[in-house]
């Protein structure tokens, strides 16, 4: 199965969780962020990009021989909103990369299998937006098309990503799954306490 690059946004101020999520404890993984990036490494997501607050050594997030190989892009200015670090990921993938698959660092129960599912669906179809379906709703991490990423790297970030989205919406490919973890996101210490 042929692979395409994977980038997780984790340069939130974290506010309602009053401390910086990525790196909460969280097994397997050892932090949130390791959960993540541990999935979509098994699953066969290479490169890795975390676009992130700050610089940070990849091993402090995951302790994992494959951390080595992750590329920490930064948001020179996250407060512009998430957009911007999405913007910022997408610049730092190879231009020649025909999509990407992104996700959240606030998202990590997603299952191995749920992104293998993804990534099947993009090699079948390479369709512009590739996105998980559960009970009805629509969650992460999404595949994004070259067409799509383009689009994304010129909109509006006073609008953020969501109009954008909508406008390939109608060449969607929703992957049915039965994975809650895709709509499960860690806001709040009570939602990251519910959880680990």
């Amino acid at each position: 199965m042929a692979s395409i690059p994977g980038i997780v946004l984790a340069a939130g101020a974290s506010v309602r969780m009053g401390r910086p999520k990525a790196f909460l404890a969280m097994t397997p993984g050892g932090t949130i962020l390791g959960r993540v990036l541990g999935t979509l490494a098994d699953a066969g997501i290479e490169p890795l990009l975390v676009v992130a607050r700050e610089p940070f050594t990849p091993r402090e997030a995951w302790n994992d021989p494959r951390a080595d190989e992750v590329r920490v892009v930064v948001n020179p200015d996250p407060d512009r909103g998430q957009l911007s670090s999405l913007v910022c990921g997408i610049q730092a993938v190879d231009p020649a990369e025909p999509g990407a698959l992104m996700t959240l660092v606030d998202i990590p129960l997603v299952r191995t299998a749920t992104v293998t599912a993804l990534l099947r669906a993009w090699e079948r179809d390479r369709a512009v937006l590739v996105r998980p379906l559960h009970e009805g709703r629509h969650g992460h991490p999404v595949i994004f098309g070259r067409a799509l990423l383009d689009a994304l790297v010129h909109a509006d970030l006073a609008h953020g990503a969501k109009p954008v989205v909508r406008s390939f919406a109608r060449h969607a490919v929703n992957v049915p799954v039965d994975d809650p973890g895709v709509l499960i996101d860690f806001d709040t210490p009570e939602e990251y306490a519910r959880h680990t």
